[in-house]
């Protein structure tokens, strides 16, 4: 009992839309760029509507719990955090933001769809998603050093399978498809930013 409470509990600290307001936090304080515009447009869209959009569904009983255990009711919330990230995105670029700000909110929209087309087929770990994709950012711009929260998918892995949401191959495919998706996204967005 103990042990599934534990997993409960590190499910939800470690929650994707959490994961992604420390993950813009880290970058905009990393460069020292945390603007009260860059920091309320990073948390609106990268949290906080995504979050919202989850505790609609839930209350309008369109989805069956807040994690969208459920892979058929995925649809919507992924749609809507897409729409999310994208408004976010142009946010950042029309105030200015900084290449790798608003490059890394078009991964968010860019990681979600490949995720929502692939839980159309088979349930892939949007957990192991909301690790993987920061932590390849946070590497890819602060250096070798940002690796380490790499780590955060042991605890997460152990979690969502201790509580059987996943599989350890929908954890490890979440995980790598979502490092991939990243690091490709990034290039393209530093080379037409």
């Amino acid at each position: 009992m103990i042990a599934v409470r534990t997993a409960s509990i590190v499910s939800h600290v470690f929650n994707p839309a959490i994961i992604a307001a420390f993950t813009f936090l880290t970058l905009l304080y990393a460069y020292n760029i945390a603007s009260p515009a860059l920091v309320g447009i990073s948390l609106i869209f990268a949290t906080f509507i995504p979050l919202g959009i989850i505790y609609l569904l839930s209350r309008l009983g369109l989805i069956s719990d807040f994690f969208v255990s459920e892979k058929r009711e995925r649809t919507k919330p992924f749609a809507g955090a897409i729409a999310s990230y994208l408004a976010g995105s142009f946010a950042l670029w029309s105030v200015g933001a900084p290449t790798i700000v608003t490059a890394l909110m078009l991964c968010y929209a860019g990681n979600t769809l490949v995720l929502m087309l692939i839980t159309r087929v088979w349930k892939i770990s949007v957990h192991a998603s909301g690790i993987a994709g920061p932590a390849t950012a946070l590497t890819m711009s602060l250096g070798a050093w940002a690796s380490i929260f790499f780590a955060l998918l042991v605890p997460v892995g152990w979690a969502r399978i201790r509580l059987g949401a996943h599989t350890p191959t929908q954890m490890l495919a979440g995980a790598l498809v979502t490092v991939v998706t990243t690091w490709v996204q990034l290039k393209v967005y530093f080379a037409i930013l």
